[in-house]
């Protein structure tokens, strides 16, 4: 297997709709690269439409991982394990004389996949076990709200809807006193290998305009279906509904809370705001070349 200490890995990144997909697949198509998805959305079965997964006329322009490999019902999955998961893969492409690109826009997977994860602290599972009992019993608003006081750094970055983030931020902080944001920031070993980042924006009306058109054309293409079809597969209940944009408000719309309109209002109001949650994320590695995704000129020059 190979080392991959002093590997230059292209990690094509930045918010929803801006078209890091599109790029990927030119990079793909022109230079070669395998396509490592780092979009946690793309990797459920059944969730394709909602999540702009690259459809399987795209995957055949250049081989696609990561995607459809986890099940809907999947709860134990996580970023810990996809990085593992990455470094394992990208070790074997390129011993066999293959190369690879990672693009998406889950920083939390992209860190993993760099960096790694800070160890478990030591914290008691016994003890652990007990207070998640008391955050499960708590609403998850007033968990959220209690996060921004605590770490309103890592709260900027966490969507209100991810119970298990701000359940484990909670829990960091309640038997250490640690902020986990510090702990993220403290935790930089040597690379596993040697990202070369491309960030991918717009200027903010453009972006939001597009996301404005992608929701439109999702709910034209089938996306209430899509739902309805994991519904009478999984239920309502499925927890991956909860915390993913396009399905929460979809399933609110089919259980008869909301009219179409208010859905496709609301699917892109957070959209949008998960968009900007994304952008905050990766202006904060300082390695960060920023383009508009039209330059693919400069953007293969920072690559090479």
């Amino acid at each position: 297997m190979t080392d991959l200490s002093k590997l230059k890995i292209p990690v094509i990144c930045g918010p929803t709709a801006v078209g890091k997909s599109a790029v990927a697949l030119k990079l793909a198509r022109e230079s070669g690269y395998e396509i490592i998805s780092a979009d946690s959305r793309q990797m459920v079965r059944g969730m394709d439409i909602g999540t702009a997964k690259p459809t399987k006329e795209e995957q055949k322009f250049a081989p696609h991982h990561f995607i459809d490999t986890v099940e809907p019902d999947d709860e134990i999955y996580n970023s810990y394990m996809y990085g593992n998961e990455v470094r394992e893969l990208l070790s074997k492409l390129y011993s066999e004389g293959k190369k690879a690109l990672i693009c998406g826009g889950s920083g939390l997977y992209i860190h993993s996949a760099v960096h790694g994860f800070f160890e478990d602290l030591g914290i008691d599972d016994s003890e652990k076990f007990e207070y998640r009992k008391i955050l499960e019993r708590t609403p998850l608003e007033e968990c959220y709200q209690k996060l921004k006081l605590v770490d309103p750094e890592y709260a900027a970055i966490t969507p209100p809807a991810q119970k298990q983030r701000i359940h484990r931020a909670l829990e960091i902080f309640h038997f250490t006193g640690r902020k986990i944001s510090e702990l993220h920031s403290e935790h930089r070993p040597d690379r596993f290998f040697q990202p070369v980042y491309i960030g991918l924006n717009i200027e903010r009306e453009k972006l939001f305009e597009k996301i404005n058109s992608r929701v439109m054309k999702m709910a034209d293409s089938g996306l209430i279906e899509e739902v309805k079809s994991l519904v009478n597969k999984y239920s309502y209940e499925l927890k991956r509904f909860k915390k993913t944009i396009g399905y929460k408000e979809v399933v609110e719309y089919l259980k008869g809370d909301i009219t179409k309109d208010r859905m496709i209002k609301l699917i892109q109001t957070n959209t949008r705001h998960f968009a900007k949650r994304q952008i905050t994320w990766f202006k904060r590695i300082p390695e960060m070349k920023w383009f508009e995704p039209e330059n693919i000129k400069k953007i293969k020059e920072n690559l090479f």
